[in-house]
């Protein structure tokens, strides 16, 4: 295949994308002009490197081979802000059954929105819907409706001003009101976006009951939620005690333990790890992860905690620091070594989680001796023991296998007898595996985290200051090094040509050396049954993953029914994935420039509606623009609706006159709109649909820009047109 680019125009498609995420989300912003005062990444870099003092982090830093998590990007060193939140996630735990327990929940999950993070909260303990309360005077309302609100409040409240909220929320599946939980936001596609919802399975009867596991795989084909955490297998498999519960969740499910305590993340840049030979690689992983959690511990002495005392008081009690890594595929092709191979590829994956955390280990080590030559002293958290023989046991077994297997022996021995002699490490956990999303781009990484390719060419539609739409054509840069047969050879891995079985495979070799949880969404194909869905959940049950989050391609369609599974068998892209959309532009003149624009899908179906004038800023430009957005999720949802839609504007009038050269003359702009529907339909130009089909959108309304282009990607959600995350 052929580039659609030169590589000196990529590399500025890449500046401009992250320039753009800088001046949007990262960048100090002078505190009287509201502008911002960083320009570009290395500013940003040069901004938090200054605050460390650990040798070597602020150099790695500053080369990429390591970044923060968006809050300390956003907040780290920002003399300015008031909200000096340095965390992405805070797990806190059940909400406990009281009004003033609920209501106080819903205040700490502001103040955490606020101070740049997310929450994650259990449900179970609230009494279910109908229960007795005030003396039998009146009855609950339940827990799914105190979930709805904590929905609206998560997509209501920026986090820092730059993002919205994020939450997971959670629950036990044997509580009463389990599938109204399961339900609620399928049944509502598009209005509940404010969270994920999860369901804990605490035990093996869960198994047991089809008619439960049948409601989850329906949800899951229809919507995407809910997903599955398997609490068993975080107390068994992580070095927190079993004492402490580490079984709560933040957003994205990367992070599962316990309660009260602030999520500190940092992804190591693959890409920057690459060598000729794969043992220099993993020596770079092992150096890289070990300034990493070197640098997070200096972060939590930093502070940075939100207003709440029993956060602060519980994160610096078990110091959790989460190392991942970002950029895998790109390392897999470096070696030749398709991420589909169903033994090189876990392997590949399972060797890299290895040397990262030990890295890790090394790096939570190294950075209590740099604290005692200060003259302080760190004290090392106890980790459950029986999980510390296990994994060093598979640890030996696994260094076997890799290249001077004589070297990882040694740091295995070193590592893991130090944590015995200690009966733990200066950090509760050291290893997370985040969905890096906006993180990764600003390293110029296309394969996000442990995710494939998503497509070999991406592109990306974000709303500038001035009201003004900006698209990018983002091909990864490694792809200028590739012959026309190993790209090939990777356009046959993205995504969805990768089955949900090797996406399972990777995630388990990751888990194996991983202190909590791998967020990744399981990517399935529109074709993909309800059954296929159950099957795969037994898959996970039997696999060494804490948790799974399935995304069928073509759901959030609202029904769950024939009609819409048959139509997801249909071939064909969904619009919003079109690399490229076909459409005409009609201007009319009037009492000002008025333009309309009508894009097409590959069917020549309108799916999109762009109203514009040049009075910008005024009333009558945002009307236009509310108006192209409505009719726009419409279509997208149903392109039959074009000629309703247009009977319904056409005769509206107004005290003004339109007119188009080849249209005509109308007396209002929705009648204007009406004309170019009416012109833009397949049977206006003479074509026929002998198979007329409905073609459902992977999409939700994104909550920054209002189009219906935002995608579950891993554990997050994410905006294809303006760049908006929930992570």
């Amino acid at each position: 295949m052929k580039l659609p680019i030169s590589r000196e125009d990529a590399i500025k498609e890449w500046d401009r994308f992250v320039n753009y995420l800088i001046k949007e989300r990262y960048a100090v912003r002078n505190p009287k002009t509201g502008k911002p005062k960083e320009k570009d990444l290395r500013q940003v870099l040069k901004r938090i490197s200054s605050e460390f003092s650990f040798p070597g982090i602020a150099k790695a830093l500053q080369n990429g081979q390591f970044i923060t998590a968006t809050p300390f990007l956003m907040n780290g060193g920002n003399p300015y802000t008031q909200r000096k939140g340095y965390y992405s996630c805070y797990p806190l735990g059940n909400v406990e059954d009281s009004t003033e327990a609920i209501f106080d929940m819903e205040r700490d999950l502001v103040t955490i929105f606020q101070h740049s993070g997310g929450g994650g909260i259990d449900v179970s303990h609230i009494r279910p819907k109908g229960a007795r309360v005030d003396n039998g005077q009146g009855t609950a309302s339940g827990p799914v409706s105190f979930a709805k609100g904590y929905s609206y409040l998560s997509a209501r409240i920026s986090q820092g001003g730059k993002r919205r909220g994020a939450l997971m929320i959670q629950a036990d599946y044997d509580i009463k009101d389990i599938k109204e939980l399961i339900t609620f936001k399928g049944e509502k596609p598009g209005v509940y976006t404010g969270c994920n919802v999860s369901v804990n399975v605490t035990d093996d009867k869960f198994w047991d009951d089809e008619e439960l596991i049948q409601l989850i795989a329906e949800y899951i084909w229809k919507s995407g939620d809910p997903g599955l955490l398997f609490t068993q297998k975080s107390l068994d498999n992580t070095p927190v005690l079993r004492k402490h519960n580490p079984v709560f969740s933040n957003p994205c499910g990367e992070y599962l333990s316990t309660k009260d305590t602030a999520c500190n993340l940092l992804t190591v840049n693959l890409t920057k790890c690459l060598h000729k030979d794969f043992s220099s690689y993993l020596a770079n992983v092992y150096e890289y992860s070990r300034l990493a959690a070197a640098a997070g511990n200096e972060i939590l002495d930093m502070g940075g905690f939100p207003p709440i005392e029993r956060i602060k008081k519980n994160t610096l009690k078990f110091r959790p620091i989460g190392i991942g890594f970002t950029g895998l595929q790109h390392a897999m092709n470096h070696f030749e070594i398709a991420y589909t191979d169903e033994h090189e590829a876990p392997k590949f994956a399972k060797a890299t989680q290895l040397a990262l955390m030990l890295g890790s280990m090394q790096g939570s080590i190294d950075y209590a001796e740099f604290k005692e030559s200060k003259g302080e002293k760190l004290e090392p958290r106890k980790w459950n023991m029986k999980y510390v023989n296990k994994i060093h046991k598979e640890a030996e077994n696994f260094a076997g296998e890799l290249p001077d297997n004589a070297i990882w022996e040694k740091h295995i021995e070193r590592i893991f007898g130090a944590v015995k002699k200690m009966g733990g490490l200066y950090n509760s956990v050291t290893t997370s595996q985040a969905p890096t999303g906006s993180i990764s781009q600003l390293l110029r990484v296309a394969c996000t985290g442990v995710e494939p390719y998503f497509s070999i060419i991406q592109s990306r539609r974000v709303k500038d200051a001035d009201g003004s739409w900006k698209e990018f054509t983002l091909v990864p840069l490694e792809f200028y090094e590739y012959d026309k047969n190993k790209l090939a050879w990777i356009e046959g891995q993205t995504a969805h040509n990768i089955t949900p079985l090797q996406q399972i495979r990777i995630l388990e070799a990751c888990q194996t050396f991983n202190h909590t949880a791998v967020s990744k969404t399981i990517n399935l194909p529109a074709t993909t049954t309800v059954e296929d869905i159950k099957e795969m959940l037994f898959v996970a049950r039997d696999s060494k993953l804490k948790g799974i989050t399935m995304f069928r391609d073509s759901s959030m369609t609202g029904i769950l029914s024939d009609s819409a599974a048959k139509s997801a068998e249909k071939p064909g892209t969904p619009f919003s994935d079109l690399p490229e959309r076909y459409g005409s532009t009609f201007k009319f003149s009037g009492p000002a420039s008025l333009y309309v624009t009508a894009n097409k899908g590959e069917q020549d179906h309108v799916r999109e509606v762009f109203i514009n004038t040049t009075k910008s800023g005024s009333t009558i430009h945002g009307m236009c623009e509310s108006l192209g957005r409505v009719i726009s999720v419409a279509l997208q949802h149903d392109y039959r609706l074009v000629g309703k839609i247009a009977r319904t504007l056409e005769d509206i009038s107004s005290d003004s006159v339109w007119t188009n050269t080849s249209l005509g003359r109308v007396f209002s702009i929705p009648a204007a709109l009406a004309k170019v529907l009416d012109s833009c339909a397949p049977e206006a130009n003479g074509k026929e649909d002998p198979d007329p089909y409905e073609e459902p959108s992977s999409y939700s309304s994104c909550p920054a820009c209002g189009k219906l282009t935002l995608r579950r990607s891993g554990g997050c959600s994410q905006c294809i047109s303006c760049g908006y995350t929930t992570c």
